[in-house]
């Protein structure tokens, strides 16, 4: 054993249960981050939620150095532009805090940096050394063996290690690796040796050199996590893949095992000694948290007064309630679906457009005719029951080999000397219509519409699984009567090029998938002979001449595609043509809507849709669109509600039918689903919005594929997590506004406190202050707090919408 780390060992050895309790609490403060091919949103404070959001600010700030609120500068400049009212920082004060404290609180200095954050050995040696930083320097030797050991085959070089654990394999190479030596470490081979074998006792060992005699070192080893924050957020993705099938997982454990070791190894580097006792000095707080927290709850009560008061007064335009509509169309509860069926609306003023969860109640596992295994296009909450899979005879399997062949070319080039910058560089422009060539087009457009779909399930299981489906999917969706002739369940999907990001802008109710597989599935189901003989036993009567229709909204071009419509019978033909027609002119419409956001509203229709095709196919373009930026609100509540108003593309809408659900379990299970969801969604654009360099995953321009997983920024560092600074900001400005969700419930009080009682984590969503709640009541709006419900006002100086509800943000930090 190392010399310094030797003299330690006579430190007084931390009780083990205590260690080991910490370890589970810091690890469980650890999100899941998804790997790209299925990228999807998560709330990067999900270990959190058990304390009000306050608290977790103040906890945060300790183990990352920061909390998630906007600089004080920011809310001042939101304040002076009438952003943020006097009204509202009142009413955030709580009584406990007037307007004029609050903002006399801002002109308090802050802490001074790094004053209230927890120092682990690394962060001493980086705050009394000028010379390179010893953080990056460990972050990197941690990424290049998790890379190594979590590559999905991108790399040409496979560890001889992956069979054993992450620590096992990390312990057997590093022992050999020179680097940790020659950047400053003596005898750090030698260290690796002498390590413990096992885990848990590498952890209980090495934090008792670093943190000797530490009562609860919980915060301590969060504040080691995060230093390698992303493949941390990585390896729980891991751990919780195989818990949800029932198996366990020792990554993070291990993660943080090695993560201790490094900084128990740095012990024998000059100035560690002061370092290590900085551990354990005592932290300042900051005076000005606990008043930017009330600042950022004023902020999001001005945007909350203003859509309820828009969602109480709103009168609905007369629709054709006692006629059949001509047909309806369920969508995704995604934002930008919120764009398209308005502009359906108008385009056929007698359909219904209805919002659902984007997978549409039918969690399955599918195999594309190219691909080698089956992916889960489902919410990540779920196991898939159901798995399906492409067929398509000879014609599909050859264009299946081809597409194999040009993905396994295209790998072998990235791989290749040939694709370094060096080469390129020197071979010049002549290089770039063969890497172009070889790169094509990242994602393959809607064309496998008449490849016919199997599905299997266990023995005799499979019928008795999509009647399940059928039935939960109508009854959350508040569609148990009065169907159309024609029903078309659209999911949505994005398509772009050159993007590692990609699957961020398709369905996160499909996995990060675009959802065409569930809305054909959905569809085949619903028209099945068999499952509608035992829907209608249940209470559900879809008529004879009823047929559903799935489809897909392309949110990059606003193109919706039709599956399967050759089987649609010939009396149905007529009904097919008004469906298209109108769905050419809700796109066209959409596409109108989007461009100014895009800087392509001086284009004429024709152009724009050849812009924006041409834009999924740039490999140089970093913001193909949009995604969800913008999100503030979800709406559970009938179409009448928000039918006609123009919410831009800034609420989750999902139907919800107060009087089919006197017993309230259709409510109880919208709040624990989707509205979960869109808090997911939320919070990591909130976060990746006020704090993009903890949270978000920086520039895009620099951005290198990990191992098939993740991105760097640059050549190295560790793993990024959240959103690209390309899909919140323009180049100028930011555009997303960050505000926690609020979510506008249409229901009987009684009614959401009980759904809220038989929900208790999600409970804590509300009564923590991660998420708001509002009950609208005819024409009235009440907000809940955990005291119960109180009237919601608009603004009192004006008493309507002060017109900003649906801008981009012009704030520029």
């Amino acid at each position: 054993m190392n010399q310094a780390f030797a003299q330690n060992s006579q430190s007084p050895p931390l009780d083990a249960s205590v260690v080991r309790h910490a370890a589970d609490e810091a690890m469980t403060k650890v999100p899941p981050l998804f790997p790209l091919a299925h990228f999807v949103a998560v709330n990067p404070f999900l270990g959190h939620l058990d304390s009000r959001f306050e608290d977790a600010c103040a906890v945060l700030t300790r183990t990352t150095g920061s909390a998630p609120l906007l600089p004080a500068s920011t809310y001042l400049t939101l304040y002076q532009n009438n952003r943020i009212s006097d009204a509202d920082l009142a009413l955030a004060g709580d009584g406990e805090f007037s307007a004029e404290e609050l903002v006399a609180a801002l002109e308090q200095p802050p802490a001074v940096a790094g004053t209230a954050m927890l120092r682990t050995v690394v962060d001493g040696l980086d705050a009394h050394d000028d010379r390179d930083s010893w953080a990056r320097f460990i972050a990197e030797e941690i990424s290049k063996w998790c890379s190594a050991y979590f590559d999905t085959n991108q790399t040409t070089w496979t560890l001889p290690w992956r069979a054993e654990s992450l620590y096992a394999a990390w312990q057997a190479g590093a022992q050999h690796d020179h680097n940790p030596e020659a950047f400053g470490i003596p005898g750090f081979r030698k260290f690796v040796r002498q390590l413990p074998s096992d885990a848990w006792a590498a952890i209980e060992l090495c934090l008792a050199q670093i943190a000797p005699g530490a009562g609860n070192p919980a915060e301590l080893l969060q504040r080691e996590l995060f230093l390698i924050n992303g493949w941390a957020a990585f390896a729980q993705y891991v751990v919780r893949e195989e818990v949800l099938r029932g198996r366990e997982h020792g990554a993070l454990r291990d993660l943080l095992a090695i993560r201790l070791a490094y900084d128990a190894a740095l012990l024998t580097v000059p100035g560690a000694a002061v370092a290590r006792q900085v551990t354990h000095r005592h932290l300042r707080a900051d005076p000005s948290l606990t008043a930017l927290v009330r600042w950022q709850r004023a902020y999001e009560l001005g945007y909350q007064r203003e859509l309820a008061t828009t969602l109480a007064g709103h009168t609905p335009a007369a629709n054709q309630a006692e006629a059949r509509p001509t047909f309806q169309a369920v969508f995704c509860i995604d934002v930008r679906s919120e764009v398209l069926r308005r502009h359906l609306e108008r385009a056929a003023p007698s359909a219904q457009t209805l919002g659902f969860a984007g997978f549409f109640g039918f969690p399955v596992s599918h195999r594309q005719a190219e691909a080698d295994k089956a992916t889960a296009r489902c919410p990540v909450l779920l196991v898939p029951p159901l798995e399906t899979e492409e067929t398509g005879g000879v014609a599909r399997s050859l264009a299946a080999r081809r597409s194999r062949a040009v993905a396994a070319a295209w790998k072998a080039a990235q791989n290749a000397a040939a694709s370094c910058f060096s080469f390129v560089e020197s071979a010049g422009l002549g290089f770039g219509p063969a890497l172009a060539s070889l790169q094509g087009k990242d994602r393959a457009h809607w064309s496998h519409a008449a490849s016919p779909l199997t599905v299997e399930a266990p023995p005799g299981q499979t019928l008795d699984s999509l009647v399940a489906m059928a039935e939960g999917a109508l009854r959350n969706m508040s569609l148990t009567r009065d169907f159309a002739r024609l029903l078309l369940l659209c999911g949505h999907g994005s398509q772009s090029a050159n993007n590692p990001y990609a699957s961020a802008l398709d369905c996160g109710a499909c996995g990060g998938h675009a959802g065409d597989v569930n809305a054909r599935l959905a569809a085949y189901a619903l028209n099945l002979p068999a499952v509608r003989e035992q829907l209608a036993a249940r209470g559900i009567v879809l008529p004879d001449d009823t047929y559903a229709l799935g489809g897909l909204h392309d949110t990059m071009l606003d193109d919706i595609v039709l599956f399967d419509v050759e089987q649609l019978p010939t009396s149905h033909a007529a009904d097919l043509k008004a469906l298209q027609a109108a769905l050419a002119q809700a796109g066209a419409a959409t596409r109108a809507e989007r461009a100014p956001s895009l800087g392509l509203a001086h284009l004429s229709s024709d152009d724009l849709s050849s812009a924006l095709r041409a834009r999924s196919r740039d490999i140089s373009h970093v913001r193909p669109e949009w995604g969800l930026a913008g999100n503030a609100a979800i709406i559970v509540a009938p179409r009448a509600r928000t039918r006609g108003l123009a919410l831009g593309g800034r609420t989750f809408l999902h139907d919800y039918l107060p009087d089919q659900d006197p017993d309230g379990k259709v409510l109880a299970v919208l709040l624990a689903a989707p509205v979960v969801v869109a808090s997911w969604i939320n919070l990591q654009y909130y976060a990746s919005r006020v704090d993009p360099q903890r949270y978000g995953s920086g520039n895009k321009v620099l951005h290198n594929v990990a191992g098939g997983l993740g991105v760097f920024e640059g050549n190295g560092g560790d793993l990024k997590v959240g959103l690209p600074l390309q899909s919140i900001h323009d180049g100028e400005r930011f555009v997303h506004e960050p505000r926690r969700l609020s979510v506008f419930v249409e229901a009987p009080r009684e009614r959401l406190l009980a759904a809220l009682a038989a929900q208790p984590s999600v409970k804590r969503l509300f009564d923590n202050g991660w998420i708001h709640l509002f009950v609208l009541e005819g024409t009235g709006c009440a907000r809940y707090t955990a005291g119960g419900f109180e009237h919601f006002a608009a603004r009192p100086e004006t008493g309507v919408a002060s017109g900003n509800m649906y801008l981009p943000s012009t704030v520029s930090n």
